[in-house]
């Protein structure tokens, strides 16, 4: 595959964003970073030393891209701001991030918060940072928090086989859910812009005050104050996950687009006015060639 054929193709799997991000007011230095594929030994050698099967869709995301990296910024005078981004670790820093038995000489120690807890037996609706859930890095989120790629319900010494979910871990160590495949989740992302902190519109905190201001400039659709989603966040959990249906047309409507539709308007307004303007005084109108005829007579 040539260099421009995977750069094309790395384009329609992220429904053209970095160009749609091109397009809009202030918005500049629009930087796609295409990744060549992640080899198939890759993923089977991640497979074996972490006892997880990678979900099919995650696996043909590798098999395309090992790894995704955007970045743009807003042009404020004569200066740029980074501001927005989406980015997912390539195959390699897909790192473990929970799922130990506890012990002492632990990296970390977050399998320490939730240890020996009542639920330790029955089925858990949330992850867990024990061995009772394989929990694994996909986005470290420029540091206000990560999305993992999480096994729940695991048992010491068998494969993880079941399907993973996408979750959202904030800065104070909750769990929030995001999507039920790696699929929905990716949608998400592109829906979302990347605009700052974007996870937190699924959470009980909510978006800042400064987040939800690029919000209103970018993304004034997907502007929803924490608990007006639209949909129970409770729900995520204990009842049928909402199926996310992306319009590309409709979210990365550019704004040349809208110049076009808005310029088409107006000449069809100006067509209508003219239209309902009198004949009268019109070399070629009926009125004139009356007038014409009475003063031959």
């Amino acid at each position: 595959m040539s260099k421009s054929s995977g750069t094309d193709l790395f384009e329609r799997l992220t429904l053209w964003v970095a160009k749609s991000l091109e397009k809009r007011p202030s918005i500049c230095d629009v930087h796609l970073s295409h990744l060549p594929p992640a080899q198939r030994h890759q993923l089977v050698t991640w497979e074996q030393r972490n006892s997880c099967l990678l979900p099919d869709d995650l696996k043909h995301f590798y098999l395309t891209s090992d790894g995704l990296l955007l970045r743009w910024s807003v042009k404020l005078d004569e200066n740029s701001m980074p501001v927005g981004g989406m980015e997912i670790n390539s195959i390699t820093d897909v790192k473990k991030l929970a799922g130990e038995k506890p012990s002492t000489t632990s990296n970390n120690g977050l399998e320490m918060i939730d240890y020996d807890s009542e639920e330790e037996d029955n089925v858990c609706d949330h992850p867990h940072f024990d061995q009772r859930s394989c929990v694994y890095e996909l986005d470290p989120c420029d540091g206000h928090g990560k999305v993992c790629l999480v096994y729940k319900n695991t048992k010491p010494g068998t494969a993880a086989a079941h399907k993973p979910e996408v979750w959202f871990l904030d800065r104070a160590l909750r769990w929030h859910f995001l999507a039920p495949t790696f699929t929905h989740y990716f949608r998400l992302m592109l829906m979302h812009l990347g605009l700052p902190q974007w996870q937190y519109v699924f959470t009980d905190i909510g978006l800042t005050p400064q987040a939800k201001q690029w919000f209103n400039m970018y993304a004034p659709e997907r502007a929803i104050v924490s608990g007006e989603l639209g949909i129970d966040l409770d729900s995520h959990t204990t009842g049928p996950i909402p199926t996310i249906k992306l319009d590309a047309a409709k979210v990365f409507k550019n704004k040349t687009e809208r110049k076009v539709k808005s310029g088409t308007q107006q000449s069809q307004k100006r067509r209508l006015a003219s239209a309902a303007k009198p004949l009268s005084g019109h070399p070629g109108s009926r009125s004139a060639v009356s007038t014409s005829s009475a003063k031959l007579r």
